[in-house]
């Protein structure tokens, strides 16, 4: 199916009925999963799901008002019928002066999108659902002959698809996207009875031929679990807090909704007016990247189609920007930043490509020396996060750190602080730049944070 077509035959229909202005996004996955436990494959998902959305603008005496709707009905009748349930909706819906109408935003011209297009070629997962089988069941099965300490098996996955985006706009904009990717996980319990500790490992890439070895996984999966018997609580103290980079991309995470436009349109962000202030250590670099060769998230273009141009969001420590839409750039007064998100169906979210947070020069080891006594998390549970006030609650696991070595595991410990005091007592970034998914970090250390144990 031609998505692109099907997006420009929904735009007439809408123009057709009366609309001011539109936009459309079309979406097509396909998509397959294997999962094995205990040398067997225990089930194999299949996806092939499409689907369009369209935005609709009316004029009225108070100013434009719009609505959204989306169908997975992508015959003629179907076009049809959702272009008019979207001008029935968008014709009672209350005007907002301040909304951005879809069009002339700052798109890519079409000899961007047509060098888009050549350096960045469609490139195929690799898999298929045998080849998929083999590597997840190897995966588990390297993880299950690591030690005879790991007693169970939650399983394996190998995970493969191509996702299609088409986004199309009335004043004539329309381009397409293309994204394929695999991944690969496993996950093991290691220990019996009350003492049972559960770990995984897992790894996604743009092709298959570029994830780490199923043999690595597997065994990374089940060190990680036999490293962790014996787990205990601690007392209550406070200590300086070293986050492995699998845990440290949720420190960017809690950054990435504070400096949200929308949130901070809503009053539900604690860093609302700092831009240009000193949140981190000046040794402390965000960049995003939407055309990186490791990133999950490479994208010329926006939700809305505006053009997506790298950026240092955090530069020597220093906040440069809000990630904005055109509608919260437009209310706040700043200027846009092409991080507009767009599902089938409701209104625009912020959303990023490529973040990567500027190694260190210290390698673990080194950084454990220098830290000498404090906590090194490996998970993290719960979400007790205040976004108005930066309030910082979560329960952890992870070791002890003693004289600069990792010694007794510990767990049902939580970690407390405030995100914003936590971003400036970041005092050391590891040389351990690790990707996951869309986000590169290195292990990270905070210099002091309350824990709550026994």
């Amino acid at each position: 199916m031609n998505l692109e077509s099907k997006t420009e035959q929904l735009l007439d229909y809408i123009n057709q009925a009366g609309a001011r202005h539109a936009d459309a996004i079309a979406i097509e996955s396909v998509g397959e999963t294997v999962s094995v436990r205990h040398g067997k494959v225990e089930s194999i998902e299949g996806e092939h799901a499409q689907g369009i959305g369209l935005r609709g603008f009316v004029e009225t005496a108070k100013g434009l008002a719009f609505a959204s709707a989306s169908s997975s009905d992508l015959s003629d009748a179907g076009l049809k019928k959702l272009a008019s349930q979207v001008m029935d909706m968008a014709n009672i819906s209350e005007p907002d002066p301040d909304v951005v109408p879809p069009h002339g935003a700052n798109y890519p011209s079409q000899q961007e999108i047509g060098k888009w297009a050549l350096t960045h070629p469609h490139i195929q997962h690799g898999w298929n659902l045998e080849s998929a089988k083999v590597t997840a069941l190897a995966c588990e099965e390297a993880a299950l002959s690591y030690s005879d300490k790991i007693s169970n098996s939650e399983g394996a996955n190998a995970g493969f698809g191509d996702d299609k985006t088409v986004y199309a706009s009335s004043d004539g904009f329309i381009a397409t996207k293309n994204k394929s990717s695999a991944s690969l996980s496993a996950s093991v319990i290691a220990g019996s009875g009350e003492s049972m500790i559960r770990d995984y490992s897992w790894h996604s890439s743009l092709s298959a031929s570029n994830l780490k070895s199923p043999q690595d996984i597997g065994q990374e999966a089940a060190s990680r679990a036999c490293n962790r018997l014996g787990s205990k609580g601690i007392s209550s103290r406070s200590c300086p807090v070293l986050f492995e980079p699998r845990i440290a991309t949720s420190i960017v995470g809690h950054l990435l909704s504070a400096i949200n436009a929308r949130s901070v349109l809503q009053k539900r962000s604690f860093l609302g007016d700092d831009v240009g202030s000193q949140l981190f250590p000046s040794f402390l670099s965000l960049e995003e990247n939407p055309d990186h060769p490791q990133g999950l998230s490479n994208r010329l273009f926006d939700g809305e189609g505006t053009i997506c141009k790298a950026k240092n969001i955090i530069e020597a420590g220093l906040l440069t920007t809000l990630l904005t839409d055109r509608y919260a750039a437009k209310r706040l007064g700043i200027a846009e930043t092409g991080n507009a998100s767009r599902g089938l169906t409701g209104d625009m979210g912020i959303g990023t490509s490529n973040l990567i947070v500027s190694g260190g020069n210290m390698n673990q080891e080194e950084m454990l020396q220098d830290i000498k006594n404090g906590v090194f998390v490996t998970e993290l549970m719960g979400f007790g996060i205040n976004p108005v006030t930066g309030d910082y609650s979560r329960g952890a696991a992870g070791f002890l750190i003693e004289n600069g070595q990792l010694t007794q595991p510990v767990q049902e410990v939580t970690i407390a602080g405030n995100l914003r005091d936590m971003f400036k007592n970041i005092s050391h970034l590891g040389n351990d730049v690790t990707w996951f998914g869309s986000t590169a970090v290195p292990s990270m250390a905070i210099s002091n944070m309350t824990i709550a144990g026994q």
